[in-house]
C-alpha cells in the first residue's frame, strides 16, 4: 500500500493516536447509558489523480421508508423519525433529548421503544466513530503535503490503523440482520462517504475495499461494532 509520507511530526503523533489509543478503545464493552455526545476538502489521491472528496451523498430516508419497523406510539415515532432523517456527524442536542425521553418514557409499544433505542446506539456509535475517520483522513493529508508531492509507502502503523478502519466497518455492516435494512441503509450513508475518502488517499490497497461503494456500505463504531459481532 503506497501513499503519501512526509516528516510530519504532527500527523505522525496523531496517527498514532488515532492507530493505537482510538482503536483499543473498540475492543470495550458498548455502554447502555443515553448521552449526548458533543469537511475538510482534499482533491488529490495518493496515486496522483483528481478526485473530488467533498462529494456527500444526499440525506434521506426515502429509499427505505417502507422498510421502517411500525411504531405505534406518536411520541417514539417521531423521535425515531427524527433522529433518522438527521445527519449522524454531530447529532443535535434537541434531536438527542427527544430520543431520550422516548426512550425513557412509559409506553405500551415495548417494540417501538426498542427500535429506538438500537437507532439511537447506532447513531452515538457512527458519530464517534466518523470522529476517527475524519482524524485519520487529514493525518493522511498531512502526510502527502498540499498537492501529493510526498508520496511514498505507508508506515506500518499507519497501514494498521486504515485496516483497522476496513475491519471493524465491515464487521458492523455484517452484523446487521434482514430486519434492519433500514439502520444498515441509514448508516451506509452517515460513514461509506468517509471510508472512500480514506480508499481515495490510498494505491495498492487490498481488494478487500473493493466492497466499500461510493454510496457507502455500513458503519461501525468500536464498542459497538465489537458487542454486536
Amino acid at each position: 500500500m503506497a501513499t503519501m509520507l512526509r516528516s510530519s511530526s504532527a500527523a505522525l503523533r496523531r496517527l498514532l493516536l488515532v492507530s493505537r489509543a482510538t482503536y483499543s478503545s473498540f475492543s470495550a464493552v458498548r455502554s447502555t447509558s443515553y448521552r449526548a455526545i458533543p469537511a475538510v476538502a482534499s482533491s488529490h489521491r495518493f496515486s496522483g489523480s483528481m478526485l473530488p472528496s467533498s462529494w456527500q451523498p444526499s440525506r434521506t430516508i426515502s429509499s427505505v421508508s417502507k422498510l421502517l419497523p411500525e411504531i405505534t406510539d406518536p411520541e417514539i415515532e417521531s423521535a425515531f423519525k427524527d433522529l433518522m432523517a438527521t445527519s449522524w456527524d454531530h447529532i443535535p442536542e434537541s434531536v438527542i433529548l427527544e430520543a431520550k425521553k422516548a426512550a425513557s418514557k412509559e409506553t405500551s409499544d415495548v417494540l417501538g421503544q426498542k427500535h429506538l433505542k438500537g437507532l439511537f446506539a447506532a447513531a452515538e456509535a457512527c458519530e464517534e466513530f466518523s470522529g476517527t475517520l475524519v482524524s485519520l483522513r487529514m493525518a493522511l493529508d498531512d502526510l502527502g503535503g498540499i498537492t501529493g508531492e510526498n508520496v511514498g509507502p505507508l508506515p506500518a502503523y499507519i497501514q494498521e490503523a486504515v485496516k483497522a478502519a476496513h475491519n471493524r466497518y465491515m464487521t458492523y455492516l455484517n452484523s446487521f440482520g434482514p430486519d434492519e435494512t433500514y439502520l444498515r441503509k441509514k448508516v451506509e450513508t452517515e460513514l461509506g462517504t468517509k471510508m472512500i475518502h480514506l480508499k481515495m488517499r490510498c494505491s495498492g490497497i487490498g481488494s478487500e475495499w473493493g466492497k466499500v461503494s461510493l454510496l457507502g456500505t455500513s458503519g461501525i463504531s468500536g464498542s459497538y461494532v465489537e458487542l454486536r459481532s
